[in-house]
Order: C-alpha cells, then sequence, then structure tokens
C-alpha cells in the first residue's frame, strides 16, 4: 500500500529535564545509543555542561560527538520567558533566547524551546499573551538566519491553557515558531482533550513531549 498517514515516522526520544540531567556528555550520547533513543534536547544548566559559554572550538566538538554518534541533537531545552511587564527583564529574556539559537545553530541543532511561564496579576491576559507572541516573532525572525525552530512549551500554571498558546502562536505569527505540546491536566480541562488539541494542532513543529 501507498498510503501514507502523518506521523507515521514518529520517533522516541528524550529531553534531559530529569532523566539524564546528570550525566556527562560522552556518557548521554553512550546511553541514548544503548537505549536506542536516538534523538535528544539538551537542557541547558545540566551536567552535558552545554552552553553559550562555549568556545567555538568546544561548539564544533559537542557537534563532531553528535555527528559520529547515532543521536540526533534536537537543540536547547532553555527557561527563557517572555511574560514580564518589566521590559529590562524581557528584554534580558529575548537576548538570553537568541544566544541559544546561535549555540543550537553552532553545535548541529534544529531549534531552541522557551517557555510562556506565567500571566502577572495587574496586566490585562490579553496583554500579556501578545506580547509573549511578539517576543516570539522577534525570535522566529533572528532564528531564520541560524536555520532554526522557536518551541513554545506548553507550559505555566495559567499559561498551559491551549486557548492561551493558540491565541500566543496567532500573535507571532512565523512558520518556524511552533508549538511543543506537552502533557499537562489543562489538556482535559473544558471541552476536552480533542476539542484542546485542536487548538494548538495546526501550529505543531518537530517535537512533541
Amino acid at each position: 500500500s501507498n498510503l501514507s498517514y502523518k506521523g507515521e515516522n514518529i520517533q522516541f526520544g528524550l529531553v534531559t529535564y530529569m532523566w539524564g540531567a546528570d550525566w556527562d556528555l560522552p556518557t548521554l550520547i553512550k546511553n541514548c545509543e544503548t537505549a536506542k533513543v536516538l534523538g535528544v534536547e539538551l537542557r541547558i544548566e545540566h551536567a552535558h555542561k552545554v552552553d553559550v559559554s562555549l568556545t567555538p572550538e568546544q561548539r564544533k566538538e559537542v557537534r563532531g560527538r553528535f555527528a559520529d554518534s547515532q543521536v540526533k541533537l534536537l537543540g536547547m531545552g532553555t527557561n527563557f520567558e517572555f511574560h514580564s511587564p518589566d521590559e529590562a527583564v524581557l528584554k534580558k529574556n529575548i537576548a538570553g533566547a537568541k544566544e541559544y539559537i546561535k549555540l543550537s545553530h553552532d553545535i548541529g541543532g534544529t531549534g531552541v524551546k522557551v517557555k510562556p511561564n506565567a500571566l502577572p496579576k495587574d496586566v490585562p491576559v490579553e496583554k500579556t499573551l501578545v506580547q509573549i507572541g511578539k517576543s516570539l516573532a522577534e525570535l522566529g525572525d533572528y532564528a531564520l538566519g541560524f536555520g532554526q525552530q522557536i518551541r513554545l512549551e506548553v507550559h505555566g500554571k495559567e499559561t498551559s491553557d491551549l486557548s492561551h498558546n493558540r491565541t500566543i502562536m496567532e500573535a507571532a505569527a512565523r512558520d518556524n515558531v511552533r508549538v511543543c505540546w506537552n502533557s499537562n491536566p489543562d489538556d482535559l480541562a473544558g471541552e476536552g482533550i480533542e476539542a484542546n488539541f485542536a487548538k494548538v494542532k495546526g501550529f505543531l513543529g518537530q517535537t512533541v513531549q
């Protein structure tokens, strides 16, 4: 049969949020190969020590380690967030994410994960969601030059609401800004999982978790 199904080539991978957090890079790659988990997203601030302090030579070495292995590097998982009403804080997060976009490019990754993390109490919800979206648009434009995706993890106490994620993505309006659909209790809220999934399925990228 020549029938092709969307998602038929989906592969199991590892986000080093908890599992793998205390492995150095050679150990991480070796363990992924042994387990046949052949895609990995590296979380920042973990024992692999892959961060923006790496020199060009060190970045080349990280890229080479993955190239010499069966493991595909999907990119970096970061904690940058864009909800703050304080412009200095917002700018700092955008600048930090840009540094990781460059790093992901240099080490052979395809994208950088960021978060919607909170809704400040004294700010209208819509205003915050649009601000997050516009920040993602700026990052998306920057990431284009580096061949990277911006991956918005569905995350945060209030911001894991999939309607909110849809609003953010509509404000971002960039093809390389995608939703990384997380697994949260909010997925089942309101109209249920199918209706909630429908809100973001058009924005999904190369990764879900």
